[in-house]
């Protein structure tokens, strides 16, 4: 039929193959991955320069802990060893309240230094392993802090069975201890108690502290966790136990129920 200006058409319908449209569909594919690869490059680029002052800061703390926990080691060890040394029997009371100041003072921030240096040398610390008597090990570390806990008036029920072993490095399994024992002590209340058990494969220290609510406990061993903000502490405690935990296979389980208390068990498999 005849339109504008006297033009004319003719339609021709043929099978469509679709050639055409999986050459686009390949072209779009195509050029989007390629797009997507330049935006990759660009995009670790961009992030590597606008990262590199929180990177810079970070290395520079690391240096600083490194280099601090250095120095600490020294004077620190002179302290303790001077300090075990005297002879507090033969001492007046009033000085031997001060020594024993100055010893719980002393063992605070060589607990601090043991663990500052824990976590900067955790992965070029070589286990030494042997069958360790876990029981002996256990009472020491319990006599070792109870001038801390004597501060708090905090008193020590221990239920220690004899010559329950273990095979673990002595350093790590006296720095778990440590850690779950400080904790005990730290965030308890005045006059309070620490039940210690430990049996066949099975460790537990219980407080009468502050406790926990559920919401903090799926948070509990992240580096840097701190629910309590009044008591002192930098919050790496109980993430270098969870650490020496899956290195020898522990089992940790947490019970904590506000102002009543929290209970830490470890559980093991000869």
């Amino acid at each position: 039929e005849s339109y504008y200006l006297g033009t004319k058409y003719i339609i021709l319908e043929i099978p469509d193959d679709n050639v055409w449209f999986r050459s686009v569909k390949g072209e779009i594919i195509t050029y989007s991955f390629i797009a997507f690869i330049f935006m990759l490059i660009l995009g670790y680029f961009i992030s590597k320069l606008f990262l590199k002052p929180m990177r810079d800061a970070l290395h520079l703390l690391d240096r600083f802990i490194k280099d601090t926990t250095h120095e600490l080691n020294t004077p620190i060890s002179a302290i303790i060893t001077n300090i075990e040394m005297i002879d507090k029997d033969i001492l007046d009371a009033k000085l031997a309240k001060k020594i024993n100041r100055i010893d719980i003072g002393a063992k605070t921030i060589s607990n601090i230094y043991e663990d500052l240096t824990f976590l900067t040398l955790n992965n070029k610390i070589i286990s030494q392993n042997e069958n360790l008597n876990l029981s002996n090990v256990l009472e020491q570390r319990v006599e070792y802090f109870k001038s801390l806990a004597t501060i708090k008036k905090i008193n020590f029920v221990l239920n220690i069975e004899k010559d329950i072993y273990l095979n673990s490095d002595l350093k790590k399994i006296s720095k778990l201890i440590d850690n779950l024992i400080s904790n005990a002590i730290k965030y308890n209340k005045i006059a309070g108690t620490i039940k210690v058990t430990l049996k066949e494969n099975f460790l537990s220290i219980e407080d009468t502290g502050k406790g926990m609510s559920k919401e903090n406990l799926s948070n509990l061993f992240e580096r840097y966790s701190r629910f309590d903000k009044s008591v002192g502490g930098f919050g790496i405690g109980l993430n270098i136990v969870s650490l020496i935990a899956k290195e020898y296979n522990l089992d940790i389980k947490v019970e904590s129920e506000l102002n009543k208390g929290t209970k830490i068990e470890v559980i093991w498999q000869n």
